[in-house]
């Protein structure tokens, strides 16, 4: 009778394998953050609640013009600014609040 072959003790010598790494360990992501949106959730969590109204009605048109009053005038700006980083995208939508005197 031939005799069982033992594989669980053979070794195999493969050369083990390498992870290519990046030239530089400081890579700059892309950003992928929507000014509008940005400018948007700013002043739903900021601002919102912030204006006055005689009825909850009024209150909500109010806050509903507003918000397009920044967006508009945000939309007008990004023709003439890019934003490269976050610094930037924090400093547009400071002087956009600035511009629309919600800021003072």
């Amino acid at each position: 009778m031939p005799q069982a072959l033992n594989y669980a003790t053979q070794t195999f010598n493969f050369p083990s394998a390498t992870l290519p790494l990046p030239l530089s360990t400081n890579v700059i992501l892309p950003f992928t953050i929507d000014p509008l949106a940005y400018i948007s959730d700013v002043y739903d969590s900021l601002f919102a609640s912030q204006v006055a109204g005689t009825t909850p009605l009024i209150k909500n048109i109010r806050s509903i013009l507003i918000k397009k009053l920044l967006l508009d005038h945000a939309a007008q700006q990004l023709l003439f600014h890019s934003i490269l980083t976050f610094d930037d995208l924090i400093t547009f939508t400071i002087d956009i609040l600035h511009r629309t005197a919600i800021l003072p």
